[in-house]
């Protein structure tokens, strides 16, 4: 195959999966761990998840290989712009890799409560008396979840 065509074919992936990713995640963000025995477009919540976060993986894998196919336009645009050799580019984006790894767990999680004191909250929470009447009723009539 071309690399052009190869190209083509990631960068489709690369759509394909970001529109994937992003559908997953708003709905598991609309429908909260509470309901994690529910079913979601006929898929439980648990196994949506999952999907979600091997979508999530896959698509970094299309977005390194995209990079490495587009390396030769990287180095000239850096050589050009900024006087960066494909040397120092390629340390350049490993620094940053790694920085990122290290600062972006660090900040995401810094308004997370501590884990002693979550530790105790999921077990004992009960769903709420709104959506367990809700779920039975529509059970009742029956739907499925």
């Amino acid at each position: 195959m071309k690399k052009k065509s190869i190209n083509f074919w990631i960068d489709i992936l690369i759509f394909i999966w970001f529109i994937a990713v992003v559908f997953t995640g708003i709905v598991l963000r609309e429908f909260p761990v509470d309901l994690s025995e529910c079913r979601v477009l006929g898929v439980p919540r648990k196994e949506l998840a999952e999907l979600h976060w091997i979508l999530s993986l896959s698509m970094i894998i299309f977005i390194l290989a995209h990079l490495v196919l587009h390396w030769g336009w990287a180095k000239v645009s850096f050589r050009k712009h900024l006087r960066l050799g494909p040397k120092a580019l390629a340390v350049t984006a490993i620094v940053l890799v790694v920085i990122s790894m290290i600062v972006a767990p660090v900040y995401l999680t810094k308004d997370l409560p501590e884990r002693k004191a979550v530790k105790g909250m999921y077990s004992k929470a009960e769903p709420l008396p709104e959506i367990v009447a809700s779920l039975e009723e529509g059970i009742e009539n029956g739907a499925r979840f």
